[in-house]
């Protein structure tokens, strides 16, 4: 089976068998899989929205749009529409989104170092707005990811990767509790 590497800012499409490897921080993957057809879809936002999406008549695609999350799911939900699939057959699973950079405490004083929870919110919107199937999800913590998705079956394997022990310690005391 082909293996494809999936970097930050990127999305894949697939009408065939391959294994998506990608890893995340703050940054999210959405993957939407149709079984009946069993194609896949697959994206790795490191932002959550630019203004490009919105066009009423179509999809605007802007040069930054896997970089998106919003924009990113808009072009994947596109492609099944063309493809006349029923949104509610989708199976829709999110994944990522960690707290990587900063403590509680810091990310209240400056919200915008949250780049993980905005980009969870955004996906969370777009699902829930779209009347897409969240089947399964893994967001947040103060972990990254590792995901396998495989765009045939839908099946997404998972591994968290932990920050280092001294990462960890120094993130425990400044927050006053464990992490």
């Amino acid at each position: 089976m082909e293996i494809i590497r999936l970097d930050p800012g990127e999305l894949y499409v697939s009408t065939s068998a391959v294994e998506v490897h990608t890893i995340l921080g703050s940054c999210v993957s959405v993957t939407l899989f149709h079984p009946r057809l069993r194609q896949g879809a697959i994206c790795h936002g490191r932002k959550p929205s630019h203004e490009c999406v919105g066009a009423r008549a179509g999809l605007k695609i802007c040069r930054e749009l896997g970089d998106h999350v919003r924009c990113s799911l808009e072009f994947m939900l596109a492609w099944f529409d063309q493809k006349g699939v029923v949104r509610h057959e989708l199976e829709v699973k999110l994944f990522g989104g960690g707290m990587m950079f900063s403590t509680e405490a810091a990310l209240a004083a400056t919200p915008l170092l949250n780049m993980g929870k905005r980009n969870i919110d955004t996906a969370m919107e777009f699902i829930r707005t779209r009347h897409l199937h969240l089947t399964a999800s893994d967001v947040g913590g103060p972990w990254a990811r590792q995901i396998v998705f495989q765009t045939d079956t839908g099946e997404v394997k998972l591994k968290r990767i932990r920050k280092s022990a001294q990462e960890l310690a120094r993130l425990e005391t400044l927050s006053g509790g464990t992490v």
